[in-house]
């Protein structure tokens, strides 16, 4: 074998060259001073410290309400949470006392299991720190290489050169003791079992929280516990009655009705419709809004009352009517569009006419197009001939809107309609009972290969992504085949934007050795500090954290992934991917994708030797790595810089429409699963190869995990609503991405051990090289075994839990006396209950009417925009009961008031099935799997209400539009520093969003 095998980059060249990469400079790292290391920890360490005291002394201010605890005021009263404890102690102990069913109920599975692995992690590597440390750092560092002298193979005498944290690590045994490395054979013997052992209990553990949760009584009752999504399918199944003639063979006695089928269809024409109305209501919302800033500047300016006008309280009668179904023909409102466009063109009877001149409202320019309309002429097309002129760009909007919504309105009676809508090959299918549906996505469908496959489960209404649902199988593997070269072009260009930061880090010495930067040496030295340190760890960040983790969920789209859960099951993939291979592998031998793949394909039997011959000296560089995530960005997951400068800088630099600022003050944030979850299993990869050859870091990866585990905690408590929940297969899937760890720390220690030498220069530990040869065998021998044995549970649920299940339910939806709780009574009961027309989750979801009619799209579509109506207005009385109007008060108090009247507003919207009427949760449940797009309302134009009263006669200036442009000012406000304040979320907020999380 060859033992020769390096990578080496000479540093004058690797400015210039962009396949290089910035790993290049690990090897230069290799015997860190003490100095050095002290001298990070301690900067480390004051970051931690820093934005620990500052996560402290504002938790409990006004900001830090809506920062480090917006649950405890801004979700519904089901989710809240007590506020954070003032005093840290108490924090802490909250912190600690947090009980496992708390954290699903408040975070979610995902979210449990996030905080799950990272306590797995700990679990692993502490033991190992404890035994390590203690065995191998002796070991290696007494009576060591360090500075002493050694005779080379020509009979001269050198000095070996180990040094700093070096003397701590596998290259400090001195020749002379090569049978040390018996040690070094049994630790990683003891890392490999303990591992596999912990990752084995994991993955049984979570087969059964998931299995409980799945099956519990309150999970069971959603509609996406029971539907399946079915795609490619062929055209003579694309049709409800088909459909359900191929899957009544899963529900009892064959009988149809207990079925509820929806196929896709290709909405894209409404879809595009409704997302430029939406565009066109925030150009127009941002408008208005600056005419009414200009205004109520000069009229302050003019002495006039700073106290908002007392106008009459608007009562739900009042507000719009965002479903309303009645209306005239588009014969009757085209000219009627028309003509309160031409009389907003020529208006000057507006209220803003008094203080502003006409000039101040912005211009539009219109060209008449070949058939007579006109539309927005092109800046790009400047050349283009016909009619132009110029026209109040607020009232084009309008006009523009009111066109939209017209056109809207005229297709949703067609939603059935082929030639307008086509058919898709993908539906989904409800039946009525959960057990129904995993047999029917776990057996095959159809009797050609390929077909009404992949089948999927648990698909949240939310989560769908509806741009995927037509995506064909060859589709799908073009889409694969097209992501794949798209990642691999990810990975070579990586080395660019790596070998552009390198660069960078390294301004002052190369403004002395490149003649053309000359310039940059006339900068001030704390300048070229600030580029070449700090903002070059930042940008670092931002690429590898935000940048790369976006690509990879385009490139999870791309694929075809149906749902966002899905999503970032790929993501995860994908990005855990590319941090293991750049960051981790490509560091570790300094060299990049185009450099180590030739070496690889030429001499795959080097593989070994590579790794062994690079990965001790580049140990020194994770070292600081992972100092600084221990700590600064341990610290940094608590303090939330970033959102601070957002909220509190960045945010209101920019224009706030009150939609905007609704959005800012009652958005929580959610966590994007595939990022977090790849970055930590990456960390604990470098534990994994680094656990034997340098036994110190173990130290900081356990110090990383445990801080994390506490900030995590927190964040997913107190701050974070997580929207999207694959119930647990992210963890899974972690756990297995750490089988990587272990094969490399495997692979590495099997050439380290072939190159290791005595004194007379030959192979000392032969042995120990076989062994671990053995120990890699059995390694993917067990993870081959676990997965075969494990994986049928990942996703479907035994039948044997199905009786459990409907017992728990009877139990919860159908109390009985405590005197007739006899055996015998309990089985009947569960007879009756398994073998009744409708079971108790039918009768309370309202599923057990409506799935005895087969309704058409259109009409499924028009009763849920009809029961919405009904909604909004019930809603829209609870909320307007609790607003007030705000009178200027101190900014800290006012403040206050404003949260906790949004925190009240959005406790009026229904986060329940049971809140709802049985005709609404019918007409909900039956619409939920169609695309949202059809039961699109009528967008609301928020503006704020204003001293000067614009606002109030802009809503009156509208009404010549009808209802298909409609304005509303409740519960948004104008303050004297021309800023938007809200109480209560937009007008036209759709009254059941809440209700997608019980779906």
């Amino acid at each position: 074998m060859d033992t020769n095998v390096t990578l080496t980059n000479s540093t004058g060249n690797s400015t210039f060259d962009f396949f290089g990469g910035a790993p290049a400079n690990v090897q230069a790292q290799a015997g860190i001073q003490l100095r050095a290391f002290l001298l990070n920890i301690a900067v480390a360490l004051g970051l931690f410290t820093a934005e620990i005291v500052g996560f402290f002394l504002l938790k409990s201010s006004a900001i830090g309400r809506r920062i480090y605890q917006p649950k405890s005021y801004l979700v519904q009263d089901r989710l809240r949470v007590d506020a954070v404890p003032a005093d840290p102690i108490k924090w802490i102990r909250r912190i600690f006392s947090i009980r496992d069913d708390e954290l699903i109920l408040k975070c979610g599975l995902d979210g449990y299991f996030f905080i799950r692995f990272l306590r797995a992690i700990i679990i692993i590597f502490v033991p190992l720190m404890a035994i390590l440390v203690t065995v191998l750092l002796p070991i290696n560092y007494n009576k060591g290489k360090g500075n002493n002298y050694h005779f080379a193979d020509d009979g001269s005498r050198e000095q070996w050169n180990v040094a700093g944290l070096d003397t701590l690590s596998w290259q400090n045994v001195d020749p002379a003791r090569t049978n040390r490395y018996w040690a070094h054979l049994v630790a990683a013997i003891v890392v490999v079992t303990w591992s596999l052992y912990r990752m084995y209990r994991e993955k049984v553990n979570f087969i059964d929280i998931r299995q409980r949760f799945l099956t519990s009584p309150e999970h069971r009752l959603k509609a996406s516990a029971r539907t399946i999504l079915v795609t490619n399918i062929p055209s003579e199944y694309r049709s409800k009655e088909a459909l359900e003639a191929l899957y009544d063979v899963f529900v009892d006695n064959d009988d149809r009705s207990r079925l509820t089928v929806w196929v896709n269809r290709d909405y894209k024409t409404l879809r595009v419709l409704v997302a430029r109305r939406r565009s066109l209501r925030h150009a127009l919302e941002k408008e208005e809004l600056r005419i009414l800033r200009l205004v109520n500047k000069k009229y302050r300016k003019g002495g006039e009352s700073l106290t908002v006008k007392q106008t009459v309280e608007k009562t739900a009668e009042d507000l719009p009517a965002l479903y309303d179904e009645q209306g005239a023909s588009d014969d009757q409102l085209q000219p009627t569009i028309t003509g309160a466009f031409e009389k907003d063109c020529r208006e000057e009877t507006q209220l803003w006419h008094q203080y502003l001149k006409s000039s101040t409202a912005k211009q539009v320019s219109l060209v008449r197009g070949k058939d007579g309309s006109w539309k927005p002429a092109s800046a790009f097309k400047f050349w283009a001939a016909g009619e132009k002129k110029k026209v109040p760009k607020i009232a084009w909007l309008r006009s523009e809107i009111a066109h939209l919504t017209t056109r809207i309105d005229a297709l949703l009676p067609n939603l059935d309609n082929d030639e307008l809508f086509a058919r898709q090959n993908s539906a989904f299918i409800q039946f009525d009972r959960q057990m129904a549906a995993h047999m029917a996505c776990s057996l095959v469908s159809h009797n050609k290969a390929g077909r009404m496959s992949p089948r999927f489960l648990e698909v949240a209404p939310h989560e769908i992504i509806w741009g995927n649902m037509g995506v064909t199988s060859l589709g799908r593997f073009i889409r694969t085949c097209i992501a794949l070269v798209l990642f691999v072009g990810i990975l070579i260009l990586w080395a660019i934007p790596a070998t552009i930061l390198t660069s960078l880090s390294q301004l002052g010495s190369l403004s002395y050795s490149i003649a053309w930067l000359g310039w940059v040496r006339k900068w001030p030295s704390w300048v070229i500090g600030f580029i070449s340190g700090p903002l070059v760890a930042i940008l670092l960040a931002l690429l590898i954290q935000l940048v790369v983790p976006a690509l990879a969920r385009k490139l999870a789209v791309l694929v075809g992934a149906p749902t966002r859960s899905k999503r970032e099951v790929i993501t995860q993939n994908f990005y855990f991917t590319f941090l293991f291979i750049e960051l981790v592998l490509l560091t570790a031998v300094s060299s990049s994708v185009v450099k180590i793949v030739p070496l690889i394909v030429d001499n795959p039997v080097s593989i070994p030797t590579l790794l062994a011959t690079n990965i001790p000296t580049s140990g020194n560089y994770f070292f600081n790595y992972l100092i600084v995530q221990s700590l600064g960005f341990s610290a940094s997951i608590l303090f939330q810089y970033l959102r601070i400068l957002y909220i509190t800088t960045i945010w209101p630099w920019f224009t706030q429409t009150p939609r905007e600022e609704a959005w800012l003050q009652t958005t929580i944030p959610h966590q994007m699963w595939g990022n977090v979850y790849s970055l930590f299993t990456n960390f604990a990869v470098i534990g994994f190869l680094f656990s034997v050859v340098s036994p110190l870091m173990l130290i900081f990866v356990s110090i990383t995990f445990s801080f994390c585990w506490v900030a995590y905690r927190h964040n997913y408590y107190f701050v974070q609503r997580n929207k999207i929940d694959t119930h647990g297969l992210l963890f899974n899937n972690a756990i297995s991405q750490l089988f990587a760890g272990i094969y490399v720390m495997e692979i590495s220690l099997i050439g380290l051990f072939l190159l290791v030498r005595d004194t007379q220069n030959n192979v000392a530990c032969k042995s120990q090289a076989i062994v671990m040869i053995i120990v890699l065998i059995l390694t993917a021998a067990f993870h081959f075994v676990m997965e075969q044995h494990l994986r049928p549970l990942y996703e479907f649920l035994p039948v044997t839990v199905e009786d459990s299940a409907v017992d728990a339910e009877r139990r919860l939806f159908i109390p009985r006396d405590e005197a007739d709780t006899s055996l015998e009574q309990d089985r009947k009961d569960s007879k009756d209950f398994e073998d009744s027309e409708t079971s108790p989750i039918q009768q309370l979801d309202g599923t057990s009417e409506s799935r005895s009619q087969t309704k058409s799209n259109s009409t499924i579509a028009r009763n849920a925009r009809k029961a919405l109506l009904r909604l909004e207005k019930d809603t829209a009385a609870r909320i307007t009961n609790i607003q007030t109007r705000l009178l200027e008060q101190p900014h800290s108090s006012r403040r206050r008031e404003v949260a906790d009247q949004l925190s009240a507003a959005i406790a009026g919207y229904p986060d329940e099935l049971t809140d709802l009427t049985p005709e609404e949760r019918a007409a909900q449940l039956k619409a939920a799997f169609q695309d949202p797009v059809t039961r699109e309302s009528a967008p609301v134009i928020w503006i704020p209400q204003d001293p000067a009263g614009i606002s109030d006669d802009v809503i009156k200036q509208s009404k010549k539009y009808g209802k298909y442009l409609q304005y509303s000012n409740a519960g948004a406000y104008l303050t004297a520093k021309n800023k938007c304040e809200v109480t209560q979320l937009a007008p036209d907020t759709r009254p059941d969003w809440l209700l997608d999380w019980v779906l």
